[in-house]
């Protein structure tokens, strides 16, 4: 029943939108229209050239932005410099991974939902967009109860609350992963697969079993039972 119950909320997908809804924040209005080279960027963040072996082009809700990494791919060292006019940036400090999120929320149609920060925790999180590598970043704590990740570098956000645990749990039901011990939930799925069977072929055997029922000038004969 649990199973069926979780297959008819993945259609049904209540608040799907607000759980899993891509928090962007939004570049300042009246940007230049005017952009500066990498190669500029670099030159005026006082970096050898040859030593940068990466270059993004991201924004926050500041300003479009080059993310410049050098060092090991493994753990880049990351500057920031201004696509505008090349000037070095700092990375965002929790009052500016606040106002990335403010900026994001403007667009957003759950924005009601989320509430002040309450608190601001530095710490890492992977950055998709520079290929999985821990970065810093803000853990913004919401008086609404959810958590709000934001890359101090990209400008990144990933959002947690009670919402997307449930919905994990559902998920975790339905594909029978009830436990954190891999061999313990297979050992449950082969138990509830031979109850199953059990229950079906005793099915099957009301469905097909014969009843003898004397029938005038017939005799008996089988009959099936519903």
């Amino acid at each position: 029943m649990v199973w069926v119950l979780t297959g008819f909320l993945f259609n049904l997908k209540y608040r799907y939108d607000e759980a899993y809804e891509s928090l962007k924040a939004a570049p300042a209005e009246g940007q230049p229209a005017g952009w500066v080279s990498p190669a500029e960027a670099v030159a005026k963040s006082g970096l050898d050239p040859a030593a940068v072996r990466g270059v993004s082009l991201l924004h926050d809700n500041r300003v479009y932005v080059y993310v410049l990494a050098t060092g090991k791919p493994e753990a880049p060292e990351l500057r920031l410099a201004s696509a505008v006019d090349g000037s070095p940036m700092a990375p965002l400090d929790a009052a500016g991974a606040q106002a990335a999120l403010a900026s994001a929320l403007k667009s957003s149609l759950n924005a009601r939902n989320f509430g002040p920060v309450s608190s601001a925790t530095q710490t890492t999180a992977p950055s998709p967009l520079l290929g999985g590598v821990e970065t810093p970043a803000w853990q913004l704590a919401l008086a609404s109860g959810q958590t709000v990740t934001v890359n101090a570098y990209t400008a990144e956000m990933a959002h947690t609350g009670r919402l997307n645990t449930a919905i994990d749990w559902t998920y975790r039901f339905h594909y029978m992963q009830y436990t954190p011990w891999k061999s313990f939930n297979i050992g449950l799925v082969i138990t509830f697969s031979v109850l199953l069977l059990t229950l079906v072929g005793s099915g099957l055997r009301i469905l097909i079993g014969k009843r003898r029922k004397r029938s005038f000038g017939y005799g008996t004969r089988p009959r099936l039972r519903f």
